[in-house]
């Protein structure tokens, strides 16, 4: 592999708060490790030779007609998106990226950046491995897919077996790190389509007990489901190390200082509106880039607040202000939110779009979740959030052996 995806390059990576083409490697390859027991020649060459699709938005005409002419020139590609203004996608190999690069050093600044951007979303598709800091806490992501559990301290969770409550909440806590969670998630407000919210107060009467308990007995990170400011205090202080907002910081702005100040990790949620009507905004003309551009603000508002970009994790949402064709495609399209350059979440667990798959309720949703959990893994997951723990852990185990073996995943 070239400079683009290795450390040989003499240029520093662009931030992913500054990206404002929003470059996003819809597909590419993966690199093949020295040693495959299949066939290694052939993973190497596809490796090296092939294609990345980068889609970058906000390209002016000026721009694209550089571009264009510059990928024909070193043998790449480059296409204009008809359903969108000033989309582009460009088709090169990491050799044709670098040539690019150099091709670009004289030119304006604008223009230059574009190719800048590319290649660093390139590098940001193929990392790997992100150690989490949790408030002191680490965990250890990509060598392999990690599992959060799901405790929903709510009398009103879409799926009822997940609401529990007390010292019931803290014993399926227990049962879940024995059964192999790397982290567990309480939360004390359903956020399932429709429901209303509730006041801080309630909220955290149901949670900080809980957390409390968990905290006394377990020695992963605890994270706290919550859009409010006040609730993640109140956890935090009870002992989460890890603030997991769906709203991408975008209902309460005190949320981002709050996990700045205590040095949680957080995790940014793509959400549009609130869950009383979310699908009001489930409106997209391309669901993998609107939803990785708006990830990259939530990022921005995160980094705004001061937390450090090594405490944030993505989530692109599955299931929240998305149909279900929506979701089947953001999840189809996995390896794509990996251009954020940041751990990637996945939520299947029971969701509604595995319902309009089956036509069966969430009590019956087991294996449609376990197909989604190794569809997010082959795209290269980091930690599945799920209710169900043992199945998913076993389910996620074989999935990456599956993608591990011969592909540069490190074990």
């Amino acid at each position: 592999m070239s400079s683009v995806a290795g450390e040989t390059s003499t240029r520093p990576p662009v931030a992913t708060v500054q990206l404002r083409h929003n470059p996003v490697v819809l597909r590419g390859p993966e690199p093949e490790a020295d040693l495959s027991p299949g066939s290694p020649a052939v993973g190497r060459l596809a490796a090296h030779y092939g294609d990345y699709l980068v889609r970058l938005e906000n390209v002016d005409e000026t721009a694209r007609e550089a571009l264009f002419r510059a990928a024909g020139m070193v043998g790449g590609r480059a296409h204009v998106d008809e359903r969108l203004d000033n989309v582009v996608v460009l088709a090169a190999t990491s050799q044709q990226i670098e040539a690019l690069r150099s091709q670009f050093l004289a030119a304006p600044a604008a223009q230059g950046r574009i190719v800048e951007e590319s290649a660093a979303a390139v590098r940001a598709f193929l990392q790997r491995t992100f150690d989490l800091d949790c408030g002191g806490q680490v965990v250890s992501l990509g060598a392999s897919p990690q599992i959060m559990g799901i405790l929903n301290c709510t009398p009103d969770s879409f799926y009822d077996g997940s609401r529990i409550h007390g010292d019931d909440a803290i014993a399926r806590g227990v049962a879940m790190v024995q059964e192999g969670a790397a982290i567990i998630d309480v939360g004390g407000e359903s956020t399932r389509p429709g429901s209303d919210e509730i006041d801080a107060e309630t909220e955290a009467a149901r949670i900080v007990p809980v957390i409390r308990g968990l905290r006394e007995r377990v020695n992963i990170p605890i994270s706290v489901d919550t859009t409010k400011a006040a609730v993640a205090a109140a956890a935090i202080e009870a002992g989460a190390r890890m603030v997991n907002d769906i709203s991408g910081l975008l209902y309460d702005a005190e949320l981002g200082r709050i996990a700045a100040d205590h040095g949680v990790a957080v995790v940014l949620m793509h959400m549009r509106g609130s869950s009383a009507d979310m699908y009001d905004g489930a409106e997209y003309v391309d669901v993998v880039g609107e939803v990785a551009g708006e990830l990259r603000h939530a990022v921005a508002r995160a980094t705004d607040a001061g937390v450090e970009l090594e405490r944030i994790v993505v989530d692109p949402g599955i299931g929240f202000a998305k149909r279900a064709e929506h979701s089947l495609v953001a999840l189809r399209h996995t390896a794509a939110f990996r251009s954020l350059g940041r751990p990637l979440l996945i939520g299947p667990s029971r969701k509604s779009f595995i319902g309009a798959v089956l036509d069966l309720p969430a009590e019956e949703r087991l294996e449609g979740t376990g197909a989604a959990v190794a569809a997010a893994v082959a795209g290269g997951a980091h930690i599945l959030r799920v209710h169900d723990v043992g199945p998913m852990r076993r389910v996620a185990q074989v999935a990456a052996a599956i993608r591990d073996e011969g592909a540069g995943w490190i074990r």
